[in-house]
């Protein structure tokens, strides 16, 4: 099971960084034939902000699957031990909510802007969207990788690879 979410998580920074990378280069490219060449490519735009969506949405992934989202930890430690992890299990709850609605209304927006083509791409709109049930389904893994991981108590070495 560790094997498998090391390479899941291998995976996704790939994937991430290669979004980045693209959303970067398109966009230099963007500027370089604006300014320079004086004859703007019409589909950059629109891609950078696809890939834009998809490296921001893959890079919360990461975050989820690291357990490195935003906390109070100075509160936090305030309270026993008892107390502590239930409050763990209890944001784990939340992530999962929050997962599931994703879920559902990303899918809900893929189907209802499946006939719907970009502008200037010409790709169908669901594959924008694509992103949204797709980041849900893998933050609901990586809940379930560190609620493994705490009863097990092998968060450290997972999340230290």
């Amino acid at each position: 099971m560790v094997r498998f979410f090391k390479g899941l998580r291998t995976f996704e920074t790939s994937v991430t960084v290669i979004t980045m990378m693209a959303f970067t280069v398109v966009g230099f490219l963007q500027v370089f034939f604006r300014v320079f060449l004086k004859s703007p490519i019409s589909w950059s735009e629109e891609l950078c902000r696809y890939l834009f969506i998809w490296s921001t949405m893959l890079g919360a992934v990461l975050v989820s699957a690291n357990d490195e989202h935003f906390k109070v930890d100075m509160l936090v430690n305030l309270f026993p031990e008892r107390i502590r992890s239930a409050s763990r299990y209890f944001s784990y709850l939340l992530v999962t909510v929050f997962s599931v609605v994703l879920i559902f209304f990303g899918i809900k927006l893929m189907i209802v802007n499946h006939i719907r083509v970009s502008a200037a791409l010409g790709i169908n709109m669901s594959y924008v969207y694509l992103i949204l049930p797709l980041n849900g389904a893998l933050v609901i893994l990586h809940v379930l990788e560190s609620i493994y991981l705490e009863l097990t108590k092998k968060r450290k070495e997972v999340v230290s690879c």
